[in-house]
């Protein structure tokens, strides 16, 4: 197959988590093949605060602030709800600074007994920064914590602190670190139980990341494979995450020239775009309209890239028309 072209080296293409670097994308892991010039992609997709206009944080998933974070310190398990075998999930808001401290942490739900831990374990976690326009800026974010007793607790809790070294050495560009710590991030993933699909996704994406930045395109394709049929388990269609899954593996696909492949999964990824344009259109009205233009812009912007991806590939197989209607649809998007 010879070397990867540099238009599909990881720090142009995979960005499963990358905030907004040019605008943004920002990891699913913090990952970087996508291309930078996807800029808003994920997180854009999860805002729900103004782009620009408006002065709020801007606001990101759970998934989103998780795959930057760099220091996890585990909930101290309170001892009553221990013996009262008291199991669950505490959501919670939190203010992710410029230097990547939390503040503000306020909950949203869970059990009362389990609130407190949760609300000072998650004080002390720290995050990459999320960046726009190059420079650090604040957010919103979601946070979940789960406190978890009998099967698979302990293992998860393994998994949670391998996950946050893996995504750590991939942000730092550790090719041979992060293909080691994340490998062993995946063998802990695929002990877990069934129920676990979300932290397989991850990990599988982890190691995936990892692998196409050492230039392994095959194994890093085998990885997005088992990371699609796992997203398929835990996500929406039109979820962000889902967009950048599907993305990714049709990026991965066409680096390993199986274009017929890529081809499917270019439509995936449209179909999936359009189904996120759909979700938004639905919470118009609940949404401030700046934040409702800017969300709907990055939208557009992203359907716009996704599109001109797809003709360089339908070209490349000698579907023409199919390419011709493409390009036109990436220009009727202009007047969206």
């Amino acid at each position: 197959m010879g070397s990867i072209p540099e238009k599909y080296s990881v720090s142009n293409r995979l960005c499963a988590g990358c905030y907004r670097e040019e605008m943004h994308f920002s990891a699913y892991i913090m990952l970087h093949m996508i291309p930078k010039r996807y800029m808003p992609v994920l997180l854009a997709l999860v805002l729900l605060a103004g782009l620009g206009q408006s002065q709020e944080p801007r606001k990101v998933s759970n998934e989103e602030a998780t795959q930057r974070l760099t220091k996890r310190v585990p909930p101290e398990y309170p001892a009553l709800a221990m013996t009262a075998h008291i199991q669950g999930s505490v959501l919670l808001t939190v203010t992710i600074t410029e230097s990547g401290s939390v503040t503000n942490v306020k909950a949203v739900s869970g059990h009362p007994i389990l609130i407190q831990a949760a609300m000072d374990a998650v004080r002390q976690w720290e995050f990459n920064p999320f960046v726009e326009e190059g420079k650090p800026v604040s957010v919103l974010a979601s946070i979940k914590v789960d406190f978890q007793l009998g099967p698979g607790a302990e293992l998860r809790g393994q998994y949670l602190k391998q996950e946050v070294e893996c995504t750590a050495q991939i942000q730092k560009k550790n090719t041979e670190q992060s293909q080691t710590v994340c490998k062993q991030a995946l063998e802990i993933a695929l002990k877990l139980p069934e129920s676990f699909a979300s932290d397989k996704m991850r990990a599988y994406g982890n190691a995936g990341t990892a692998a196409y930045s050492a230039k392994k395109v095959k194994e890093a394709l085998e990885d997005f494979k088992q990371q699609l049929n796992f997203a398929q388990q835990a996500l929406q269609p039109g979820s962000p995450l889902m967009i950048q899954v599907r993305t990714n593996l049709a990026h991965t696909y066409e680096a390993t020239d199986d274009l017929l492949q890529a081809d499917i999964q270019y439509t995936e990824t449209e179909k999936a775009q359009e189904a996120a344009m759909a979700d938004l259109e639905s919470r118009k009205e609940k949404l401030k309209p700046n934040s409702y233009d800017g969300i709907k812009a990055s939208y557009v912007h992203n359907m716009q890239v996704v599109l001109q991806e797809h003709v360089r590939v339908l070209r490349k197989l000698g579907k023409v028309a199919e390419a011709q209607a493409l390009e036109q649809k990436a220009s009727a998007e202009e007047s969206r």
